[in-house]
């Protein structure tokens, strides 16, 4: 029994700094959400995490920390159908139909371009937008949320936005 107490003692000792840290780090983040978008979609410079999908298009991506490629953070991508190979490993393209990518907590450029972008990302940075609604035979761009906001159609030309915290 005092084998419990006492390993239930350290693991509270040990887990309020990483909850106070953690806590205190989230009130820096903004985040965006991107729902069902045509156009384009570029974060940079962008520190955070990003989980994204593409029923048709390009995903670009660049791994822009200081360890090039060797970074704390991950980088996925599935469903690439014509993978470009490039001069660098810092850098990965991927094109065609159903893409889904996944960038976690490191500092990467990211390009999204096509149709029926759905993408959410935390961190902080700069977002551009630009959808495709003055194309002809675009119904619909799709719809932004930033930094918690209410969601709006994507613009029609670029324009871009800070992710910040809410209220910041």
């Amino acid at each position: 029994m005092r084998r419990l107490i006492g390993f239930t003692v350290l693991v509270i000792a040990l887990a309020v700094p990483a909850v106070a840290f953690a806590i205190s780090t989230l009130g820096d983040d903004g985040s965006l959400s991107v729902k069902n978008g045509v156009g384009k979609v570029v974060l940079q410079p962008f520190n955070g995490s990003v989980l994204g999908r593409v029923v048709t298009g390009r995903v670009v991506i660049v791994d822009q920390s200081l360890g090039g490629g060797s970074g704390s953070g991950s980088l996925d991508v599935w469903g690439c159908d014509n993978p470009r190979p490039t001069a660098t490993d810092r850098v990965t393209v991927c094109s065609g139909s159903n893409l889904r990518f996944r960038v976690v907590d490191s500092r990467y450029k990211i390009v999204v371009r096509g149709s029926g972008i759905n993408l959410s990302a935390v961190g902080r940075g700069t977002v551009t937008l630009d959808g495709s609604g003055e194309d002809p035979g675009v119904q619909t761009d799709g719809q932004y949320s930033l930094n918690d906001g209410a969601y709006k159609s994507l613009p029609n030309v670029e324009k871009p936005f800070s992710l910040v915290a809410p209220g910041s």
